[in-house]
């Protein structure tokens, strides 16, 4: 195709990015080749992943896997914080704030924050 007419791309060319929305996957129709389910797919675990998950302050974020910071501490437990505006991961133990990158597509649970009995 000309400078003018841009290639269209489709996922039988070998997309590698796995963000597509739900909103497209559902539209389209039956997969192309073998490839094009399996890409699918890992869109699909990313959405599972990703929607309708919040971790909210209080809570106890517990990743899979632990991981290893920089400075040698490795954790998988953290406690989610809010500090003004923004919302903090603190190591479970050693209250250290962490950043995490790509923590929506990493699998992991909520435990809620314990609630405080109701008045009788």
């Amino acid at each position: 195709m000309s400078s003018t007419n841009p290639t269209r791309l489709s996922e039988t060319m070998g997309p590698y990015h796995y963000d597509c929305p739900a909103s497209i996957l559902d539209l389209l129709g039956p997969p192309g080749n073998e490839y094009a389910a399996k890409w699918r797919e890992a869109c699909r675990a990313r959405l599972a992943l990703t929607s309708r998950r919040k971790p909210r302050p209080g809570d106890m974020l517990v990743l899979a896997e632990p991981l290893t910071f920089t400075d040698g501490q490795s954790e998988r437990s953290f406690r989610v914080v809010q500090s003004g505006r923004k919302t903090i991961l603190r190591r479970m133990n050693d209250g250290m704030g962490v950043k995490i990158s790509k923590l929506m597509s990493r699998a992991w649970t909520i435990v809620p924050a314990p609630t405080a009995p109701s008045a009788p």
